[in-house]
């Protein structure tokens, strides 16, 4: 038996195999291939939506400019509200788009529609990233409190916060303190204060001066009920 098969052998052979596997080694190559430049194509589609979503935040931001303390005028509102606007609607997969509705409710905040911008930090939290989604519910809890949902408010703080674990403390204790529970108060100050940065010398020295507020709040309670012990 030769070692080696004859040419015209090895035709027969490739032609046997290639109408036995050709048809899927064809099916294989054009899966691959159009997967690659489908790939290229939804890649260079994200980033060229993510240049003009940026851009426009850009415009947005340049809009919203003004000196510390002021307010935006009516004409800047109106701006600022169609470029928010329009990154949501064509853009809302982008951070940009998150990031124009933090500022539109800002915007509510400052004009007092607290609605406005619960619906906006409501659009915020819902579906972003985890740093993104805290910061939103934070501010979405101070405007529900402002709403009168206090309770509610509370609630949304109760979670773990990771990097931003002292300023859901702190704002636990700002709610607490406005509903009247101040040993609740003091406590989460006190968390608060354990939490924050050493380095963050303003936070710290913000927390204790709340916590020393608490504390001459409280101290006059506890001697009033030492008082009518006695007098029992």
């Amino acid at each position: 038996m030769a070692e080696h098969l004859s040419d015209e052998e090895q035709l027969e052979s490739f032609k046997r195999w290639w109408k036995e596997n050709g048809i899927f080694t064809i099916v294989a190559v054009v899966l691959v291939t159009s997967g690659y430049f489908g790939w290229e194509f939804w890649k260079d589609y994200r980033q060229e939506r993510a240049e003009t979503a940026s851009v426009l935040y850009q415009k947005m931001m340049v809009a919203a400019d003004v000196e510390p303390g002021d307010k935006l005028s009516v004409s800047q509102e109106a701006s600022v509200a169609e470029f928010a606007g329009n990154l949501r609607d064509e853009y809302a997969n982008t951070q940009y788009a998150r990031y124009g509705a933090l500022l539109l409710a800002k915007v509510a905040v400052d004009k007092n529609d607290l609605d406005a911008a619960a619906e906006q930090l409501q659009w915020v939290a819902n579906g972003a990233d985890e740093g993104l989604e805290l910061i939103a519910t934070l501010r979405l809890a101070r405007v529900e409190a402002a709403r009168g949902n206090l309770d509610l408010a509370i609630s949304m703080l109760n979670i773990e916060a990771k990097t931003l674990a002292s300023a859901y403390a702190e704002a636990r204790g700002d709610l607490y303190l406005l509903k009247g529970d101040k040993s609740a108060a003091y406590e989460s100050y006190q968390q608060a204060l354990q939490q924050v940065s050493a380095a963050d010398n303003r936070a710290r020295s913000l927390l204790e001066l709340k916590l020393n507020q608490v504390a001459s709040i409280m101290e006059p309670a506890e001697e009033e009920q030492d008082d009518s012990g006695e007098d029992a």
